[in-house]
């Protein structure tokens, strides 16, 4: 069984984070009760790095932002389960409420193949802890890693090792995956504003997500 631990990232610490930001954060939090979110910033996300193993830490450290984020998921994913979500992605329906009907019962859930892009990616994902499968992406990644000269590290273009990887190995292993992308919606807009006029589905009813928000009480900070 998965963990209900929801996991979000960014480089500030979570009181530091904008007001669209924080409301991002909260559909996660609100269309998901019974769930543990935990957020990591910056420092916290490059300890976990280092405390999973020293080399790895040592080529995060020189990569960009959005790489850097790419090594982390996988790292605390695999140590302790749950799901994984990009800040530029709102929940439109709870996990458990999406997946109740559907599951199957694997270990690790995954968007469609070409959502996105061509392969399979990591933007939103949920594993078992100590999954095989995503210890085989961290393992392939050092292992690239090893083979690639320090120095070059910041000048990977955006998803051109972590990505690839993660790709690679899940479409090998897609038999062992459950497909699956209606808990959320991911969008560019979202990493420079939120807008809660949008509809989602809570306790099995499509509804406003402004108009929850009234009715729950529940705080908008991004007006």
């Amino acid at each position: 069984m998965i963990p209900k631990i929801i996991w979000q990232t960014h480089e500030n610490k979570y009181n530091d984070l904008l007001p669209f930001q924080k409301d991002i954060t909260n559909t996660w939090k609100n269309l998901n009760p019974g769930w543990e979110y935990r957020y990591v910033g910056a420092e916290e996300r490059s300890l976990a790095v280092k405390e999973y193993d020293e080399f790895l830490h040592s080529y995060y450290l020189e990569s960009a932002k959005t790489h850097q984020s790419d090594i982390w998921r996988l790292v605390t994913i695999y140590n302790h389960g749950g799901f994984y979500s990009d800040m530029d992605a709102v929940c439109v329906k709870g996990i458990d409420e999406t997946l109740l009907n559907i599951y199957d019962g694997k270990d690790l859930v995954f968007s469609p193949e070409g959502f996105q892009h061509s392969g399979i990616g990591s933007s939103n994902f949920g594993a078992v802890k100590n999954n095989k499968i995503i210890k085989e992406m961290i393992d392939k990644i050092i292992l690239e890693y090893r083979n690639t000269d320090i120095k070059d590290i910041p000048n990977l273009p955006f998803a051109s090792l972590e990505n690839r990887i993660v790709s690679e190995v899940a479409m090998k292993n897609k038999e062992l995956i459950f497909f699956n992308n209606d808990y959320y919606s991911h969008a560019a807009e979202y990493k420079t504003l939120f807008n809660s006029n949008l509809d989602v589905v809570f306790n099995k009813e499509k509804i406003n997500y402004h108009t929850l928000c009234i009715n729950m009480n529940w705080p908008i900070y991004y007006i």
